[in-house]
């Protein structure tokens, strides 16, 4: 890969970047910068490029690869591909793996994104509405549904047992940012958690009620171990 990209080529939206022959660079250049790794480089060979917008270069896997994700998702590999991808750009780019192959996918995971960004803004101001409770949850449900994709041997019974207790902290503390007046403890506010638990639930192949009442359990020894 040249040190600069043709002026041509760095259009906001990538549209006359040969996507595939970038990737194809860089998968050359990495193992010159680190050791190598077998099971990295099957996920990058496995890896789709699907767009270069607003300084995101953006690759997926489908969902036959998607547990492949965490080889590409510590530190040294994703600041080695996005050094690569900088230094060829003349301008820091940002890599992105999703869970999807296409342009939609992509857009899909920007406007959950956004649409998070935004309730939390509003939860702040206290405008909140219903929706907005939908918009966290369903980002956090997919965050989570990510992770548990990217875990190896998640069908063991003792790792999704691990999991779920590594992900209750964080969603008993989601539930209190979301939820810790009367105001937003609504009965739609409560239907939109019990809808997050049972997907989360059904991730980790675990009954809802079990998760429901680890959170429970731990957001009351929290409030135990809390100064009166």
């Amino acid at each position: 890969m040249p040190d600069s990209l043709p002026p041509a080529t760095l259009s906001p939206n990538g549209a006359s970047l040969d996507l595939a022959w970038v990737w194809r660079e860089v998968r050359k250049r990495v193992f010159t910068k680190l050791p190598f790794s077998l099971s990295v480089a099957e996920t990058l060979e496995a890896v789709i490029p699907i767009a270069l917008e607003d300084n995101h270069f953006v690759v997926g896997l489908d969902l036959a690869h998607s547990p492949m994700a965490s080889n590409l998702s510590g530190g040294a590999i994703k600041n080695t591909i996005e050094n690569i991808l900088s230094q060829a750009a003349g301008r820091p780019i940002a890599f992105e793996l999703i869970e999807g192959t296409t342009l939609e996918e992509w857009h899909s995971v920007v406007e959950r994104h956004e649409k998070a960004h935004a309730a939390v803004i509003a939860m702040a101001s206290k405008q909140v509405e219903s929706h907005h409770f939908e918009d966290v949850l369903n980002q956090i449900v997919g965050e989570i549904r990510q992770r548990v994709a990217q875990v190896h041997e998640r069908m063991l019974p003792q790792v999704r047992a691990g999991l779920m207790l590594d992900m209750v902290p964080g969603l008993a503390d989601a539930q209190d940012m979301l939820f810790n007046d009367a105001e937003t403890e609504t009965r739609e506010s409560r239907r939109a958690m019990s809808r997050a638990i049972d997907r989360i639930a059904t991730f980790l192949e675990v009954p809802p009620l079990t998760l429901a009442l680890e959170i429970e359990r731990y957001r009351r020894a929290q409030k135990n171990q809390a100064p009166h």
